[in-house]
């Protein structure tokens, strides 16, 4: 499966100065058929790069790790990471801000959100033990 379009719902309070906060993402929304009074939605369309569609058709795994920084990779190699602040592993690339964007909304919508990657088998883990 190729990675979708999104479509994402998005709030903005009326107050000067407030972040906007992600309200809803799936592969088809519709907007709100009124506008609050307390701010406003705005329902905006993502679609992944060729730059993350050739990653995915490479194998690759997209992912949250438990600090919250996307993580794109290959295998068990680290292909492409989230800027942080402490800076990244140099054999991994820099995600481009439009990448990070879809990247969240797509592992929304995949619920896979708060997930790691286990070094030692390979595969993706919960933060809570069960």
């Amino acid at each position: 499966m190729t990675l979708p379009s999104l479509s994402v719902l998005i709030y903005t309070p009326a107050t000067p100065g407030a972040s906007r906060r992600l309200v809803d993402v799936g592969t088809s929304l519709d907007a709100p058929a009124v506008q609050p009074s307390h701010g406003s939605y705005q329902l905006q369309r993502l679609v992944p790069s060729m730059r993350l569609l050739t990653w995915q058709r490479e194998g690759a795994r997209f992912d949250l790790s438990r600090s919250g920084r996307i993580h794109v990779w290959t295998g068990r190699e680290l292909t492409a990471a989230e800027p942080a602040p402490e800076g990244l592993p140099q054999a991994a690339a820099s995600l481009e801000p439009d990448d990070v964007t879809y990247l969240e909304a797509y592992l929304l919508l995949q619920n896979r959100h708060g997930n790691d990657l286990n070094d030692a088998d390979g595969t993706c883990h919960d933060a809570h033990s069960r």
